[in-house]
């Protein structure tokens, strides 16, 4: 017989039977052999210390007097092992055996004695006692294994993202807590960025939930392969991501920023829907920006909403006047809510002009807050207010109840009416009695539709194609104008001018600036936009033309109208009324020379008006922006000379320093005063002319 080592298995439980004489190890074999046994034969101690190394043994049976190494020294190598050290043994001898040799079976590790010649009872109870408590001890290692795996299961969905796999909110704020220690202990800058994904929910409203989850999934695969190996990415909640980036400072924050901004610009393909997403950024640096991970996490939060509150799409650094920021933002949103009852609200109206007859046909209505604490907010810094609250809906309504009002007030004076036109978010469209409350209004003003136009952003169709679509042919129905506002900027498809009744097109402000008459090229993207709008006959707006050279360009191109300061600045309605009568005739034809002579100052004119009539005025005005805003002195010594016209070049040359510097400084003054370009920097100052100066400038 091989000693039964082929009857290994692994239902079967190993014996280990060790005796020199063939006869005895038979004996033993018959009394306590079971099916689930396996018992393994060994002839010496050599050899048992062999299958040692290969099995393992729920007890072992060893006789102590063998030739060579006897049982005694057998049992001292199986106890100085480790992996066998608690294997039972049970020492088979003679009878005749002295108190002291047994006593030192016992001192090696022996557990029992059997004497011989071997009772079959005994044997058999003391083999199956051992085994059964082999059996409980292996059930009990697998019970602690598998709750060490239920354990970590546990552990690891208590700290990570069931939908994306990232790690989770608290997950996060452990690590954050790690690397700030480590950050401090090394003395390195630490990385905290902040990001939300734009009109995210949309999604789930317009598609389903299903939808919005794989988007969120793919999205997370998408920072995963943006960011680096070291850094640490987690889903904050909702549709927020944050990423620690371990020694980083400012300029690698900036740069891993701008790679997750380009990376959310590429589309998404989920089903048969093609999606277009963005996210507004928000970074804080250890320890400049806070030195604990509480703080770095609201400021980089606080960063993300002032991106938010910029138009999204974009990515703001942390700076400590956010804070200020925050306290007038959250100030803000409360008395938005009574704005409209305390009457704080108003319409201002920017004239259009049709290229080909000089004719004032139209105008966009714009809505301005008088704030009883900060004067007029202009509606990129309340809107989004409005719309995270739910209250852009109740703000809409007010607007065209206004303009009808309005419009009904002219046609009663005996005033040709304007159309008008008025701006919609996505929210908007998203009300299922939109057209029917509109008509109502109509109705109870007795306006015609057409002379409301509605102006939509592409953001409002992305994502919400279904519902929109059935909005705007009822609009179409009922005679109403629709408008695409800032076409160009947008991500979404463009088929969706084809498919959808729009009228007409308005190129965005970023296009028009590019035309300065210096190259051929910059006026590549205006005539496509226009001659794409013909194809599909749609007529074409441009807005922010701010020059004569921008005008003849377009009307060369045969856009058809034009808005923007060179024509007009917003007016208030008297203004505006005052606009219509004396300019639609006379001011704004279209002379021979094709130039529009107007009897509205410009902003030139107003800042030379200012510093002839008061220098001191204008003095005032420059050093209230600049407490006002929190200005520092080089700030101000660019925004100074880029209020009296230098190029950024020449403003370099100036200061002696570079264009890259000179762009950075007006790109934080412009974020200081919540403004995007030029012209709305220098009306905010001349604006403030007015409010301090003399009777003699108010008129």
């Amino acid at each position: 017989m091989t000693r039964g080592v082929g009857m290994t298995s692994v239902e079967k439980i190993n014996i280990l039977l060790v005796d020199d004489r063939p006869e005895n190890l038979l004996a033993l074999e018959a009394i306590i052999e079971k099916d689930n046994y396996n018992l393994i034969k060994a002839y010496s101690g050599e050899e048992a210390l062999k299958y040692l190394l290969k099995y393992e043994f729920a007890v072992i049976l060893l006789d102590v007097q063998m030739p060579g190494i006897d049982g005694i020294e057998t049992a001292k190598i199986i106890k100085a092992r480790e992996k066998t050290k608690n294997i039972p043994l049970l020492f088979i001898t003679a009878n005749n055996m002295d108190s002291d040799h047994i006593f030192k079976g016992y001192s090696v590790g022996a557990i029992d004695y059997i004497l011989k010649p071997v009772d079959p009872i005994i044997l058999k109870a003391k083999v199956d006692g051992f085994v059964e408590i082999y059996e409980i001890k292996k059930q009990l290692i697998k019970q602690t294994e598998l709750l060490s795996k239920k354990n970590s299961e546990i552990e690891y969905v208590a700290l990570h993202d069931y939908l994306t796999g990232l790690p989770n909110r608290r997950m996060l704020q452990d690590e954050l807590a790690t690397l700030v220690a480590e950050a401090k202990k090394m003395n390195q800058d630490l990385g905290v960025i902040v990001l939300d994904i734009d009109y995210f929910k949309y999604v789930n409203d317009s598609l389903d939930f299903n939808t919005g989850d794989r988007v969120l999934q793919e999205l997370a695969k998408r920072l995963t392969r943006t960011v680096r190996d070291c850094d640490f990415i987690a889903r904050f909640g909702g549709d927020e991501f944050s990423i620690i980036l371990p020694n980083t400072d400012r300029e690698e924050t900036l740069e891993l920023a701008i790679n997750i901004h380009h990376a959310f610009n590429e589309p998404l393909y989920i089903d048969h829907y093609e999606l277009f997403f963005t996210a507004s950024i928000g970074l804080s640096i250890f320890p400049y920006d806070g030195e604990d991970p509480a703080t770095l996490i609201k400021n980089a939060g606080t960063a993300m909403f002032r991106a938010k509150e910029q138009g999204k799409n974009n990515y703001k650094l942390y700076h400590s006047g956010m804070n200020l920021q925050s306290y007038r933002t959250f100030i803000m949103q409360n008395d938005l809510r009574k704005a409209i009852e305390r009457n704080e609200l108003s319409l201002v109206y920017q004239p259009r002009m049709e290229l080909e007859t000089g004719n004032i046909k139209s105008a966009e209505a714009l809505l301005r807050w008088d704030h009883p604490r900060w004067g007029k907010i202009l509606p990129g810094e309340f809107i989004s207010l409005a719309e995270e609250s739910g209250q852009i809906i109740e703000l809409g309504e007010w607007v065209l109840l206004t303009v009808c009002k309005q419009i009904r007030t002219w046609i009663d004076m005996g005033l040709t009416p304007k159309r008008i036109a008025i701006n919609f978010s996505a929210q908007h469209f998203l009300q299922k009695d939109l057209v029917e409350k509109m008509n109502r209004i109509l109705i109870e003003y007795d306006v015609k539709p057409d002379l409301i136009e509605i102006e939509i952003t592409e953001s409002v169709i992305l994502g919400n194609e279904t519902v929109v679509s059935k909005t705007l042919h009822q609009l179409n129905d009922t005679g109403v104008k629709v408008s695409i506002d800032d076409f160009g900027t947008g991500y979404s498809s463009l088929s969706y001018l084809r498919r959808f009744p729009i009228h007409a097109l308005k190129i965005d402000k970023t296009f028009i600036d590019e035309i300065t008459g210096e190259s051929p090229e910059e006026t590549i993207l205006t005539e496509a936009i226009i001659t794409l709008a013909h194809n599909l006959n749609m007529t074409v707006i441009a807005e922010g033309v701010e020059s004569e050279q921008q005008m003849a360009a377009l009307r060369k191109f045969k856009c058809e109208e034009i808005q923007g300061y060179f024509i007009s600045p917003p007016l208030v309605t008297d203004k505006f009324q005052e606009f219509l009568s004396g300019n639609n005739e006379a001011a704004c034809k279209i002379e021979g020379n094709n130039s529009i002579q107007k009897d509205v100052p410009t902003f030139d004119d107003l800042g030379e008006l200012a510093a002839i009539q008061n220098p001191k005025i204008f003095d005032g005005a420059i050093n209230m922006t600049k407490e006002t805003f929190s200005i520092t002195a080089r700030e101000m010594d660019v925004f100074e000379l880029l209020l009296s016209g230098l190029t950024n070049k020449e403003i370099s040359e100036k200061l002696f320093i570079s264009e890259h510097t000179v762009k950075n400084h007006i790109t934080r003054i412009f974020q200081k005063l919540n403004v995007t370009d030029r012209v709305q920097a220098i009306a905010l100052v001349y604006k403030t002319c007015f409010e301090i100066g003399e009777p003699q400038f108010r008129k």
